[in-house]
C-alpha cells in the first residue's frame, strides 16, 4: 500500500548536505560539503544555528548523546560538539588521525567513537575512548586497502565493530584482542561497500555503490573451526526496489530508494527480524515523497516524531509530513537487546587477510561512480585524472565529497 507525504517547507543550506542525525534536544543535524554543520530546531527552522565546523566536507555527523553528536572531514579531524552551551564554539575535543587523510566514515556507541579514512599510502581505521582522548583505543592501518566507508559498533556487543571498504570487504572485529591480526574476525568478500550493519539474529548486510545487496550471517566464534554460512544474495536490487539508487537502510525498518529520472523517493518498511528483502516495490507498504529533491541525488534521510527530513546535493533539507500510523523515529541501531544470539567468546577466524577484489576480465578494481545524464538518469562517469586513486571508477554519491 502506498502513501504519499506531503512537502512541509524546506531549508537552504547553500551547500551539498551529506550527513543527517537527530537529538531530541536540539533538533537536526546537517553536514555540509563547505565544512559547516546546521543545527535546526524541530518546528523552528527560523532559529538555524550555523557552526563553522570543519577546513572541508563534512562527511559525517553521529549522534553520541542527547547533547552531542560527533563529525568527520576530509580535514582529517574527528570532532565532538555539545550543543549545550549557547553562544560560541561547541567543540569539546578533537582527534586527528594520521598525514592529514581525509575522514570519510564514522559511529559512536557508549564511550567509544569510531572513524575510518581515505585511502592515501595506507587507510587507518581509529577507534578513540571518550574518557581518554590523549592517544586512540585502537589504530588498524591493515584492515583495508582503500577508503574505509563504514565503521559500525554492535548495538550490544561492545567489543565488536565492523568496517566496509571499496576494496570490497567487510570486516569484524573484536576490541578486546590486543593486536590487530587477533581483533580480525571475520572478512566478508563483497563489493565496494557503500553501507554495512548489524541486523538480528546475528546477521548483518552489506549494500555496494553498484546496488548489490546481501545478508550475511555473523560467524559462530565459540568454536575454534567456524564455519560461514553462504549469504542471501540478492544482487542488483535497483528492479527488485523499483528504483536507481539506495540512499541507504535506517533502523527501526526503512529502505530508502531513489530515481533520478522521475524525481521520486520511496521509503519502504521491513522486518530487521527477517531476511526477506525481494520484492519489495510490489509487496510492501512504502511512502512515496513526490518530487523528492529533483534530478539531484538524495544523500541522507531521518524521521523525528513521525515527520521525514531529507538532505540532498540541491542543498536542501527538506521537511515531509505522512498521515496514517506514526512513523517509528530512525535510528543508527537495528536491535537494542540480543535476543536469541549466541555467545561471541573471541576464537580467531582462520581466513586470510582480505586481498583487493581484482575484475577477471582486465584486472582492474571497478567501482560504480553516479553521474546525472541530460534525460536525468544516473550513469557512470570517469573520476578526476588527478584523483590519488589507483582505481577508475566510484561512486561519487557516498564517497568522500569531491566536486570535480
Amino acid at each position: 500500500m502506498e502513501r504519499e507525504a506531503v512537502s512541509a517547507g524546506s531549508i537552504n543550506c547553500h551547500d551539498w548536505v551529506l550527513k543527517l542525525c537527530s537529538l531530541d534536544k536540539h533538533g537536526l543535524v546537517s553536514g555540509l560539503s563547505n565544512g559547516k554543520i546546521d543545527v535546526i530546531p524541530f518546528g523552528q527552522t527560523e532559529k538555524r544555528k550555523e557552526i563553522n565546523a570543519h577546513g572541508g566536507a563534512v562527511n559525517s555527523v553521529r549522534k553520541v548523546d542527547e547533547n552531542s553528536f560527533c563529525s568527520c572531514s576530509n580535514d582529517g579531524i574527528v570532532k565532538i560538539w555539545d550543543l549545550r552551551s549557547p553562544e560560541g564554539n561547541n567543540c569539546v575535543a578533537e582527534m586527528e588521525g594520521v598525514n592529514n587523510l581525509p575522514f570519510v566514515s564514522l559511529d559512536a556507541r557508549d564511550t567509544l567513537v569510531g572513524a575510518g579514512t581515505e585511502l592515501k599510502g595506507d587507510s587507518h581505521l581509529f577507534i578513540w575512548d571518550r574518557r581518554r582522548l590523549s592517544v586512540p583505543f585502537k589504530q588498524f592501518i591493515e584492515c583495508h586497502q582503500d577508503d574505509i566507508t563504514e565503521v559500525r559498533f554492535h548495538p550490544t556487543r561492545r567489543n565488536m565493530l565492523l568496517s566496509g571498504s571499496t576494496d570490497g570487504y567487510v570486516n569484524v572485529y573484536d576490541l578486546k584482542a590486543e593486536k590487530e591480526e587477533d581483533a580480525l574476525l571475520q572478512v566478508i568478500n563483497f563489493a565496494s561497500v557503500h553501507s554495512a550493519n548489524f541486523l538480528p539474529n546475528d546477521k548483518l548486510y552489506t549494500l555496494s555503490h553498484m546496488e548489490t545487496f546481501s545478508v550475511h550471517s555473523l560467524i559462530d566464534t565459540t568454536t575454534e573451526e567456524s564455519v560461514e554460512s553462504d549469504p542471501v544474495d540478492y544482487g542488483d536490487i535497483r528492479e527488485k526496489w523499483n528504483c536507481e539508487y539506495v540512499v541507504d537502510l535506517y533502523a527501526p525498518g526503512y529502505i530508502c530508494c531513489g530515481s533520478n529520472s522521475t524525481k521520486q523517493l520511496r521509503l519502504y518498511q521491513f522486518d530487521p527480524e527477517k531476511v526477506a528483502f525481494d520484492g519489495l516495490s510490489t509487496n510492501s507498504d512504502y511512502i512515496s515523497l513526490p518530487g523528492a529533491h529533483g534530478d539531484d541525488i538524495v544523500r541522507d534521510m531521518v524521521i523525528h516524531h513521525g515527520v521525514i527530513y531529507t538532505g540532498g546535493e540541491d542543498g536542501l533539507v527538506k521537511i515531509w509530513n505522512v498521515s496514517g500510523n506514526m512513523l517509528g523515529d530512525t535510528s543508527s541501531r537495528f536491535f537494542g537487546q540480543e535476543a536469541g544470539s549466541k555467545s561471541h567468546r573471541h576464537h580467531k577466524h582462520t581466513q586470510k587477510k582480505p586481498i583487493k577484489a581484482i575484475d577477471a576480465e582486465d584486472g582492474h578494481i571497478h567501482h560504480s561512480k553516479r553521474h546525472k545524464g541530460q534525460d536525468g538518469s544516473v550513469k557512470p562517469r570517469h573520476h578526476h585524472q588527478n584523483h590519488h586513486h589507483h582505481h577508475s571508477h566510484k561512486s561519487s554519491r557516498f564517497m568522500p565529497y569531491s566536486r570535480e
